[in-house]
């Protein structure tokens, strides 16, 4: 009796180390390669939020890998070559499913990648996706980017002292990214706030991100936002270094500033605001992944526009300001380091 039980016992171990082969085999077979273009750089917060989503989100049963194309920090110029290597690397990989993100990947590869019949998942487009005939490619999907204006501009309108006429200025650097931004923010917000002046500026220049910082008070600002701020380049056209810039505009802004994206909220950056968050970006991104891997079709998936976001705030350059939030935006604030 007792070597039957142990008999019994060595086949169940057996059969239970087979299911667990057997299962690992088929999850395998069932694995994708996904490659995800970035626009910009691995080492930018924006796109270390939206990969990790990704990442987080399909790497227990696929192959997730990327390339940069580096487009914040090197000149237009080289655009067409990173983007061939980028196609380089997407046919060396033979994925069944890419994420363009960002619309410098979506505007310089999408027709190659369309003529390839290879499924795509595009985040972070401000442009409007018609402009590069998304709507026209039936294996294309995604989100679209949009900074959440009104809701951070009446949040900052509300942290403001009160006084009988209020100016922000919002600056943004002269990418690609921003021009869109700031063509849609330019419509829209002229009906939004009528008791605010809103005035955004579009500079390349490092000189001039500094004269207009710096002078920002005596042109009778009461804020700034500090948008984007990535292809800045110095009096020598080198590359200007977004972190370094952002704290000197910290340190040497005579009004407060704010932001419209996460990545730019810290202790040594902008103090807040209700900002876009890349993680939640990217989630909607590989979410629509995981069903094409699933057998749904990316036409079957309509398009959406990432318009959720969250109050996010620095405690130190809170106190800078003497700037207190509300109670109940306080409770929901994440707050930064």
């Amino acid at each position: 009796m007792i070597q039957i039980r142990q008999l019994n016992s060595s086949l169940q171990h057996i059969l239970s180390f087979l299911i667990i082969c057997l299962v690992g085999l088929s999850q395998e077979a069932n694995a994708a390669k996904v490659v995800v273009i970035e626009s910009y750089h691995h080492s930018y917060q924006w796109d270390q939020e939206y990969y990790q989503a990704i990442y987080d989100t399909l790497s227990p049963h696929h192959d997730v890998s990327y390339f940069e194309m580096d487009t914040k920090r090197l000149p237009e110029e080289q655009f067409t070559e990173r983007a061939d290597l980028a196609w380089k690397y997407i046919q060396q990989q033979a994925p069944q499913l890419v994420i363009l993100a960002d619309d410098n990947a979506v505007n310089l590869l999408h027709q190659r990648l369309n003529d390839s019949l290879i499924p795509v998942v595009y985040l972070g487009v401000n442009m409007n996706p018609r402009e590069y005939h998304l709507n026209e490619h039936k294996r294309f999907t995604g989100v679209i980017e949009r900074p959440l204006l009104r809701r951070s501009l009446l949040l900052i309108q509300r942290l403001l002292p009160q006084t009988v006429h209020r100016k922000i200025l919002v600056l943004f650097d002269q990418g690609v990214t921003s021009d869109s931004a700031a063509e849609y923010i330019s419509k829209q917000h002229s009906s939004m706030l009528g008791d605010i002046e809103v005035n955004l500026v579009q500079l390349s220049q490092l000189t001039d991100w500094q004269r207009n910082v710096l002078t920002a008070k005596e042109q009778g600002y009461n804020a700034i936002v500090v948008a984007l701020y990535h292809t800045v380049r110095d009096a020598d056209n080198r590359s200007v270094d977004a972190d370094q810039l952002l704290k000197w505009i910290s340190e040497h802004t005579p009004v407060p500033n704010f932001g419209f994206w996460g990545f730019s909220v810290s202790a040594e950056g902008n103090i807040g605001g209700y900002v876009l968050d890349g993680y939640h970006h990217g989630k909607i991104a590989a979410n629509m992944a995981t069903k094409i891997l699933g057998g749904e079709k990316p036409e079957n998936i309509f398009p959406v526009t990432d318009d959720l976001g969250k109050y996010m705030f620095s405690q130190k350059g809170l106190a800078k300001w003497n700037i207190v939030l509300p109670k109940e935006i306080e409770k929901t604030t994440l707050w930064v380091k």
